[in-house]
């Protein structure tokens, strides 16, 4: 049976529909200021979804099957936040706000009442971008929801996006599994200034980690590759507020020079405890002068009580200053030979014998790691 065309049906039902879909449009509205709070709200999504399915489904139920398209679009994308292929940002939410906002109009002028902004065309050309957008990849994700918006609303004012990164260390990052994230693009910008605090630091913080990592993985990965690198961007960060020239002096240090240089893991350790995330980072980053015979600082560890990340790191960071020019205490620049024999000679003292052997693997089996 076909079903009433709008005008067949009772207008008390009409009355129902129109009541009904203005306390959807309502939950919904509220439910998409909500989620910008708890963007990861599975609750929410679900509560948002099936008013949104809802809504659709008495748009059929009273034959207004043209408006259909832009509530399936909408789930479209809803669906993918639900399972975690979309991520929810204060974009999205403005993108699904005027969505909503346009398709309140259309209803409201199919049902007598002022005409829509939006034509036909338009309302098409919207639920294809809604479409596409639910399988934008995530690196593209920023540039059409901007674009999106834009068309929304032309009179949004966005601010020009912030800058991409650092490609040479996304890359790097990207070849050992690491998903880029806001967090760690900061350590990296964070790494990169503190280079350039000395002229001795110029380029290791890239060598660091491309070693790191790669020993890490070679060693079965016993520490998470994010929370290593992290660490690894930030561990000497608190070299880079000492003065100038004591980072650069040719004579030993004092007492007092060398309290402050063992202070140094502290700062990154302190700025990791802050952010939940980055919990393993601070361990690796206050333990990373620890040595596996106990002698290190600033607790005197021994192997047994620290964290591979910061075992590995220790070897790194070593061998790093021995391979290039000197930087404050480090010796100055050697064979590479010498220094792996000399990381070699400190197995089971300094460095943990395991990981001094993981490390030698790793440069036979990529030896380009050590002629940087």
């Amino acid at each position: 049976m076909a079903k009433p065309t709008l005008a067949e049906i009772p207008r008390d039902l009409l009355d129902d529909f129109r009541q009904e879909t203005a306390e959807q449009f309502q939950r919904s509205e509220q439910l998409l200021i909500e989620l910008e709070k708890a963007p990861d709200d599975p609750e929410r999504l679900h509560k948002l979804f099936r008013q949104i399915h809802s809504l659709k489904g008495n748009l059929g139920y009273i034959g207004l099957n043209a408006r259909m398209p832009l509530p399936q679009a909408m789930e479209d994308v809803l669906s993918c936040l639900r399972e975690a292929q979309l991520s929810f940002d204060s974009l999205l939410g403005d993108i699904l706000l005027l969505s909503l906002d346009n398709l309140k109009e259309l209803i409201a002028q199919d049902l007598g009442g002022a005409p829509a902004r939006l034509n036909a065309a338009q309302v098409e050309a919207l639920c294809q971008a809604l479409r596409a957008l639910a399988t934008t990849p995530s690196d593209r994700q920023m540039t059409v929801r901007r674009a999106l918006l834009q068309q929304l609303d032309p009179n949004t004012q966005l601010l020009d996006p912030a800058p991409t990164g650092d490609p040479q260390a996304e890359q790097l990052l990207a070849r050992y599994g690491i998903m880029i994230d806001a967090d760690l693009l900061f350590f990296i910008e964070l790494m990169r200034a503190s280079e350039r605090r000395s002229r001795y630091w110029q380029g290791r913080g890239m060598r660091q980690l491309d070693l790191a990592l790669m020993i890490n993985q070679l060693g079965d990965t016993p520490e998470p590759p994010e929370q290593l690198a992290a660490a690894v961007c930030l561990h000497d960060l608190g070299m880079a507020f000492l003065p100038l020239e004591m980072l650069h002096k040719d004579a030993s240090f004092n007492r007092e020079e060398r309290r402050h240089m063992q202070s140094h893991p502290r700062l990154a350790y302190d700025l990791f405890k802050r952010m939940p995330k980055w919990q393993g980072a601070a361990e690796i980053a206050l333990q990373h002068q620890e040595h596996a015979d106990g002698t290190g600082y600033p607790k005197g560890l021994k192997e047994a009580e620290i964290c591979a990340g910061a075992l590995i790191l220790g070897i790194v960071d070593t061998f790093d200053a021995r391979t290039h020019e000197r930087a404050h205490q480090t010796l100055s620049k050697r064979p590479l030979l010498r220094a792996i024999l000399e990381i070699n000679g400190l197995a089971g003292s300094q460095f943990s014998a395991h990981w001094v052997e993981r490390f030698n693997h790793t440069l036979n089996q990529h030896p380009e790691l050590g002629h940087r």
